[in-house]
């Protein structure tokens, strides 16, 4: 009995020297810094780590990194402390002091744990990097433990708006930047939501987005336009103006003129003045509308004011032309037809900024003139009293190829073709992976920017298993892309692994007025299968453990048979 306790103390002895051999002998202070520490939805953040689980020739180690709503600290665990998060970085390689430098893009929405009723969107705020061990188990695991900890702040949107003041109806136009990617766009105005009657109505992929809205009717002074992307709520001060129309604009003396005005004070007393005369009293509605009628005093003909004030001295002014009864004249003789409209280009060819010589005749005497290429408005000019303008203009930066110039005065227009010649993007230099290199996955991709006058720059990115790029060969692609480099993803990358192939990868330029570069050549490379501990190795180990421990035993029992024989 007393052998058979020895023997196994010495058999847990040789279990806890095993599990020593498989602890650290040294512990490292960690930490993790995030270059920048805030930012808005969809900016990418640079995560930087020392002092964790150290890589070795014979054993890799990894880690995984979450992004959480929820505060938690090193002795906290993913799922059961930390329950609301976004896994935005996983199978970070640690090397060989226990070192990383990743990259990942803040996320719009909470959605990766285990309760879906947990699930949240991301808005402005404090919010938490969290960073665990994954276990040498196989498959490998992740050790839930929360091992250091990385605060994060998210910013909302900027916008702009354009006029910031102005009467009920004014079309605004509002710009936004730095939202989250390819979100709905709602606007609001004093917390009702308003339409967008023209532009964008979700965000671009920088983030970026123009519209327009008409401001809807409200009282005199400052109303708040409330931007709503993805969660971030951004607001703009509007300053409504009054104003007043009057029907008709002229009218002998002794007419009957309506007068309608909007942007005054809710419920308030007005007075209309005719040159200074009280000729009507009215007050307001809620929203600070009137509509009432005057009579035009006796007076001389002539131009004079009609003014609008109310209680709170909101006041408008228009102008009323005073008519006089001019004896029956004899009829004029027919006025001569207009001249036919001539349109007249300086060049019908050129490069975006140069320099375009625009003349016509024929339009409407004193009347404005619009000229557009394609849907943008290049200009609006004069014509003089006998119908002629010139306007000198900049060439807009657009797609090469054929674009029509609308010339229109409201009444006639005139269309001519103008012809924009546009040097497309350079070929991207390609660096990685390296002609007929083995990449590892995950695989990067990456090439040298390029440079555009019609900026930002995309690329197309392309990975066939034929190096002319058919249809049915192509297994990855990805458009748009705003950064010179691709990493595949965990899916991507087991995808590309599964296949014993040559691949090839090329890659395009493509500049903000959709100008497409030339693609680089074919470049060749394989991918590397990930390594995985082999069963059988596993499966030695333990048979060679197994005869230690029995050789250990019957050695004992030998020794216990002789002190009994003696």
């Amino acid at each position: 009995m007393r052998y058979r306790k020895i023997l196994r103390i010495f058999s847990l002895v040789i279990v806890i020297a095993m599990l020593v051999m498989a602890v650290p002998v040294t512990a490292q202070d960690r930490f993790i810094e995030l270059d920048p520490e805030e930012g808005t939805i969809g900016s990418r953040v640079v995560v930087v780590g020392e002092g964790f689980n150290a890589s070795s020739e014979s054993s890799d180690k990894y880690a995984i990194l979450y992004f959480s709503s929820q505060e938690a600290t090193e002795v906290d665990d993913i799922d059961s402390d930390v329950t609301v998060y976004k896994i935005v970085k996983d199978g970070i390689w640690l090397d060989y002091d226990g070192d990383f430098e990743e990259e990942f893009t803040v996320p719009d929405r909470l959605d990766d744990g285990e309760d879906e009723d947990d699930y949240e969107d991301v808005t402005a705020g404090t919010y938490y990097i969290y960073i665990c061990h994954y276990l040498n188990t196989v498959p490998p695991t992740v050790a839930t433990r929360i091992r250091e900890v990385a605060e994060f702040t998210v910013i909302g949107g900027e916008i702009s708006i354009d006029p910031e003041e102005g009467p009920v109806d004014t079309e605004v136009e509002i710009s936004g930047s730095e939202f989250a990617e390819d979100e709905n766009i709602t606007v609001s105005y004093d917390g009702d939501e308003i339409d967008i009657e023209s532009g964008d109505d979700e965000t671009d992929g920088d983030g970026e987005f123009t519209c327009t809205i008409f401001i809807p009717e409200s009282t005199a002074g400052d109303h708040t336009i409330t931007v709503e992307v993805g969660g971030s709520e951004v607001e703009a001060a509007f300053t409504v103006e009054p104003e007043i129309v009057l029907d008709p604009t002229s009218g002998e003396a002794g007419a009957e003129i309506s007068v309608s005005g909007t942007g005054f004070d809710r419920r308030s007393d007005l007075v209309v003045y005719f040159d200074e005369e009280a000729v009507a009293t009215d007050t307001t509605d809620t929203d600070g509308n009137f509509d009432t009628t005057f009579v035009v005093p006796e007076l001389e003909g002539g131009i004079y004011d009609v003014e609008v004030e109310d209680e709170d001295e909101n006041l408008d002014a228009a102008k009323f032309t005073v008519t006089v009864s001019e004896p029956t004249q004899p009829t004029p003789s027919p006025t001569p037809p207009p001249s036919p409209i001539a349109v007249n280009l300086s060049t019908t060819s050129g490069e975006v900024g140069s320099d375009l010589i625009i003349t016509g005749a024929g339009f409407q005497p004193a009347g404005t003139v619009v000229i557009k290429f394609s849907d943008e408005v290049l200009d609006t000019v004069a014509a003089d009293a006998s119908g002629i303008f010139v306007s000198v203009v900049k060439v807009p930066s657009a797609k090469a190829g054929e674009h029509t110039i609308s010339i229109s005065d409201g009444t006639s227009t005139e269309e001519v073709t103008f012809t924009l010649k546009t040097e497309p993007p350079p070929i991207p230099t390609p660096l990685l992976p390296k002609m007929g290199a083995k990449a590892k996955t995950p695989v990067i991709f990456d090439w040298e920017d390029v440079d555009v006058e019609a900026k930002p720059v995309s690329y197309d990115f392309q990975v066939a298993t034929d190096e002319d790029f058919g249809e049915d060969s192509i297994v990855l692609e990805e458009t748009g892309l705003f950064v010179s480099e691709y990493e595949t993803s965990e899916v991507e990358s087991l995808a590309l692994a599964a296949e014993e192939t040559v691949y090839y990868w090329r890659v395009r330029a493509v500049d903000a007025t959709d100008n497409e570069g030339e693609w680089t050549g074919a470049g060749e490379f394989y991918v590397s299968k990930p390594f995985s501990f082999p069963m059988w190795a596993v499966y030695t180990l333990l048979g060679l453990g197994g005869l230690i421990l029995f050789a250990v035993g019957y050695w004992m029992g030998r020794r216990t048979a002789y002190y009994y024989t003696f």
